[in-house]
């Protein structure tokens, strides 16, 4: 370990965020996590990881400038060189988590954008690439902006209200102009499951109620399913391992051409 502490914001991720914790913990230094009105099991099940690396605090929020102070002292917090921000739907392959640490190693670079599945329905199933596929530092896909090298970026900061805040380094440039060369991608891949039930509450989503529930066929995934899956784990968590509903599945069929055609207006 060369010093990275993970930052977490959650609230009603009752249905991830064990598996986003377990998949990450054995990568990093500390995990510092704030919750923000959860009102499912996420907190129960945060304390249930009998970690000394988790650093969990509850700081109830009113407004989405508030996300951004809560990520801003984060970073104040930050003693490491790199921080790894992570949210409460992503969940790591092991490979995929050492694949980021050997990018981040010899902290030659700004950074580490890693590439992600967009789960549709299931852990089986994603959305195609092309799909909202953009382009982030000369790379395409579907990408995030995940570990930060601060000992490269002194003066980093937040600005802009969630969901839209954005990094700035200490001259108030965003991150975004400087040199593609400086923030390398991973081949290998993360699950992101905004797209899947995140609580369960159902109806009490995620921060400020940003749903992002889609029913789609998508494609099959071939890569590695995330070890943590098969991981014990306590009761107030979620089997991930379920397969999506025929109903699902019916409904899928029928509003995936719909969606693919207004895609190609």
């Amino acid at each position: 370990m060369f010093g990275i502490s993970a930052h977490m914001i959650v609230k009603n991720e009752d249905k991830w965020v064990w598996f986003a914790l377990e998949s990450i913990l054995p990568h990093v230094d500390e995990i510092i996590v704030t919750d923000t009105g959860s009102s499912d099991q996420t907190i129960a099940i945060i304390k249930s990881i009998a970690s000394p690396k988790i650093k969990f605090s509850q700081v109830p929020i009113t407004t989405s400038a508030d996300v951004t102070l809560i990520r801003s002292q984060q970073l104040k917090e930050t003693k490491t060189p790199w921080a790894w921000i992570i949210d409460a739907d992503e969940i790591y392959p092991t490979s995929t988590a050492k694949e980021c640490l050997e990018l981040a190693r010899g902290n030659s670079s700004e950074g580490v954008l890693v590439r992600r599945y967009d789960l549709l329905g299931d852990i089986y199933h994603r959305q195609n690439e092309s799909v909202g596929s953009y382009e982030l530092f000369g790379h395409k896909g579907h990408l995030l902006v995940r570990l930060i090298n601060l000992a490269k970026l002194p003066g980093l900061h937040y600005r802009g209200d969630y969901p839209n805040e954005g990094f700035f380094d200490g001259k108030g440039n965003s991150i975004l102009t400087h040199s593609p060369s400086a923030w390398p991608a991973t081949k290998n891949y993360l699950y992101h499951a905004m797209y899947l039930k995140r609580s369960s509450e159902g109806s009490n989503l995620p921060m400020f109620n940003r749903s992002k529930y889609k029913i789609e066929t998508g494609i099959g995934i071939d890569g590695i399913i995330p070890e943590v899956f098969s991981l014990p784990r306590p009761p107030l968590v979620p089997d991930p391992l379920v397969r999506r509903s025929l109903g699902y599945e019916l409904i899928a069929q029928v509003v995936t051409p719909i969606k693919n055609i207004k895609r190609s207006l």
